[in-house]
């Protein structure tokens, strides 16, 4: 019996020190610094040992990419990839290999033979990638989304590093990255590609992943309306506002969460280190903590605001969530959570309508496109739509690179194609 005693003793010591680590932790993300450090991750990179000027390193074909430097409106400097799509290297292997700028990284991708096969391709497509936090550009998963979206024909791919991340610089207060300044830096590189490269958005998918999600969001409301009151009232400096409101041709959504101070609530890292979720016994503490958030990433508003947007120009706009149901960081919930409101606001307009199919506790019944549940709305024409498509397998990093978002990616163009988006 004493021994059990001490084995007892022991336990609860060791969870009462487990209980104080974790106290610890929480309460110093109540300091700025410390807490963008741990939301963005953005210094934990394998640049000690990885060159991410060499993409060849990376799998990729010789001048297939070619890495660039984005200067932003507000001064900062990004490190960012421009990566060719297999069909079109193929038939030009020999120019890209011999080209000058191999093995360089450029001030200016217009001026490189890659740009210009994307200018005069008149059946050019561009993917625009923002990734997660934590690493660099080619960094663990991320090239594998490169080279399967490569594979979809006539289709570029652009992705940057925000501030601070990788290579990218970090010279504007307060020296970390915040939401303001990487909203700021995804705005930057949109308008990039649209009048430097004179790319179109009906012609442009937008795919983010994890926090990536939020940016693409916040990113594609601006280019509906610039003036929206759920974008940042403090983006001061001068951003390059669109020409005139422009929707993409598909907003790809892969793992997202409704904001952030919502998904703290239940988020666990690894899905093993819960943040928050052990307070929620103790709401007036989780309250307390959720105003202390400086970052929210509202991405619930900023979609609903996109869709009540271009509904009154009667604007085509087509949002896909995909989410594997194994995700162990981000739980499908919130996908859920974030496609059911949208829903509600779409059914609001004229001749909207919407369907579900859920696969069954036994697995009998066949889901669309073997996923573990779909859901759709939209309106009488197809030209409005918000999907949702929950896989069955992917986790949460591996499945931006999986086959089902390639296929949403090349769904999202052909949708575009059959509505007339394509007409200039």
């Amino acid at each position: 019996m004493p021994a059990l005693q001490s084995i007892f003793i022991k336990a609860y010591w060791a969870l009462a020190g487990v209980g104080i680590l974790w106290a610890v932790a929480i309460g110093s993300l109540l300091i700025p610094t410390v807490q963008r450090n741990a939301l963005y991750a953005h210094k934990i990179s394998t640049n000690f040992w990885h060159n991410v000027s060499n993409p060849e390193e990376f799998g990729f074909a010789k001048g297939q990419v070619q890495p660039f430097w984005l200067d932003t409106s507000d001064g900062e400097r990004l490190f960012c990839y421009h990566v060719l799509p297999l069909d079109v290297y193929l038939e030009h292997e020999s120019e890209l290999v011999q080209a000058v700028t191999t093995g360089e990284v450029v001030d200016e991708l217009e001026s490189t033979v890659g740009a210009k096969l994307l200018k005069r391709d008149a059946e050019s497509r561009v993917v625009v990638n923002f990734h997660g936090n934590a690493g660099h550009i080619a960094q663990g998963y991320r090239p594998s989304t490169y080279r399967s979206i490569s594979g979809i024909p006539h289709t570029h791919l652009l992705t940057c590093d925000y501030r601070g991340f990788g290579l990218s610089s970090l010279n504007n207060p307060p020296h970390i990255p915040t939401e303001k300044g990487i909203i700021t830096d995804a705005i930057s590189l949109l308008s990039y590609i649209q009048t430097s490269l004179h790319h179109p958005p009906s012609r442009t998918v937008l795919l983010g992943q994890s926090l990536g999600t939020a940016i693409t969001a916040a990113s594609a409301l601006y280019f509906a309306d610039p003036s929206s009151t759920e974008l940042p009232t403090n983006l001061t400096h001068p951003i390059p506002r669109p020409a005139s409101p422009s929707t993409f041709a598909s907003i790809i959504l892969v793992a997202p969460f409704r904001d952030l101070p919502t998904l703290l609530q239940t988020y666990a890292i690894a899905g093993l280190i819960p943040i928050l979720k052990p307070l929620r016994g103790y709401p007036r503490i989780s309250k307390f903590l959720a105003t202390k958030i400086l970052d929210h990433w509202r991405t619930l508003p900023r979609l609903s605001a996109l869709i009540r947007t271009t509904s009154t120009t009667k604007s085509r706009v087509h949002i896909h969530i995909l989410h594997a149901r194994n995700d162990a960081d981000i739980s499908f919930r919130e996908s859920e959570g974030l496609y059911q409101p949208l829903q509600s606001v779409m059914l609001g307009e004229e001749g909207a309508s919407a369907t579900e199919e859920r696969r069954s506790i036994h697995g009998g019944e066949r889901v669309k496109r073997g996923a573990f549940a779909y859901k759709k709305v939209e309106d009488a024409g197809g030209r409005r739509v918000v999907e949702l498509e929950v896989v069955r397998y992917g986790g949460h990093n591996e499945v931006v690179g999986w086959t089902q978002v390639a296929l949403a990616v090349r769904r999202g163009f052909e949708r575009g194609r059959r509505v007339g988006v394509d007409e200039e």
